[in-house]
């Protein structure tokens, strides 16, 4: 039943960043500009990541009512594995291979690669033995990844990651 958790998992992180990925461009406002994208830059887009794996953990408590499954603690750590792949294999390829010009083939397949490795390992991480001061912890982490990128969203360094190469800007669009 978990294998098959961990592969609706997949599916539904997937469609829940396309789903995302425009959110703020429709409902511009304070709200979505600290949970979404406001620009095409690489570094927006890790909050896309996020939000979907925070989701997908929301509706599986709901769904399959973990209650003695690490799921905060799973969600950290995929979405940050999920993350650093997407952020180490794409950054280089779309600065340096496609000189900043966008592939959706590439840039969907490695999101799609990095979300079924980091599921993968979730699913081991959520057969280990319940830990609920790991649990609490992770959920502090979790808040201060996106208290993090709320503030980069307002304050980016001027580094290629935060670009946006095809509007030209740093943060916010006006």
């Amino acid at each position: 039943m978990l294998k098959r958790n961990q592969i609706i998992s997949v599916l539904t992180i997937i469609l829940l960043s396309t789903l995302f990925h425009g959110i703020y461009e429709k409902f511009p406002n304070f709200l979505t500009s600290i949970f979404f994208p406001v620009n095409e830059s690489i570094w927006e887009h890790n909050k896309m990541i996020l939000v979907s794996y925070l989701s997908w953990m929301l509706i599986s408590f709901i769904i399959y009512r973990y209650d003695k499954r690490n799921v905060i603690f799973t969600t950290l750590i995929t979405s940050i594995i999920c993350i650093a792949i997407v952020n180490l294999v794409f950054t280089p390829i779309y600065l340096y291979i496609l000189n900043t010009k966008d592939n959706i083939f590439i840039t969907i397949g490695i999101f799609i690669i990095a979300t079924i490795i980091s599921q993968i390992i979730g699913y081991y991480l959520l057969t280990a033995p319940y830990n609920k001061t790991r649990e609490i912890i992770s959920l502090i982490i979790l808040i201060v990844i996106i208290t993090i990128l709320a503030y980069l969203t307002y304050n980016p360094p001027k580094l290629p990651i935060f670009y946006d190469y095809p509007k030209s800007i740093y943060g916010i669009p006006n």
